[in-house]
């Protein structure tokens, strides 16, 4: 949840302080106008749709986890088909509630 005196980065959506010029994270200039936050929200939503789909129709196949640059596990799910639909069953519940976290430690919430 964003406070007071922290925003989403424009880029990568992580949170940040308000004053910063860069983000930490990904070291994206942000911009000085209100619309960012806005612009943020849908990308980071639009984030979440598309992994959540594609864990829900090829998770088997551990396409959410190649687009989550989690690749070694992503070919793990791939040959596993899933860990046998175990591992892609828990995968889209931690997507579902936003407890999934992608290659930089940064939550894939709603």
């Amino acid at each position: 949840m964003e406070h007071q005196y922290e925003k989403y980065c424009h880029n990568c959506g992580a949170i940040i302080d308000k004053q910063t010029d860069l983000c930490p994270k990904c070291g994206a200039r942000q911009a000085n106008f209100q619309n960012a936050q806005t612009n943020v929200n849908i990308n980071v939503n639009q984030r979440w749709l598309i992994t959540v789909l594609l864990c829900g129709f090829l998770g088997v196949f551990g396409a959410h986890r190649f687009y989550t640059n989690h690749i070694l596990s992503g070919i793990l799910q791939l040959i596993t088909c899933g860990g046998l639909g175990i591992w892609w069953i828990i995968d889209l519940i931690l997507i579902i509630i936003g407890q999934f976290k992608d290659k930089e430690g940064n939550y894939i919430k709603m």
